[in-house]
């Protein structure tokens, strides 16, 4: 059986972003949301182990929510 890994992707960005402690590159920029996404993705995927990975983004657009 095949297996597919559906992510709410704004929501663990959210998450890591105030999870983490500030991170930032040489620029200022913060990158603990992206740190923390990518961290709790590949922990995922390793417990998982799906076939398909989709990545869900709200739209920056006012939505049904």
């Amino acid at each position: 059986m095949e297996k597919i890994l559906l992510l709410d992707s704004n929501s663990i960005m959210n998450r890591a972003f105030y999870a983490l402690p500030p991170l930032t590159n040489s620029e200022g920029v913060h990158t603990n949301a992206v740190y923390g996404f990518v961290n709790m993705l590949f922990k995922l995927y390793e417990e998982i182990k799906p076939d398909y990975v989709v990545a869900a983004f709200d739209r920056k657009a006012p939505t049904f929510r």
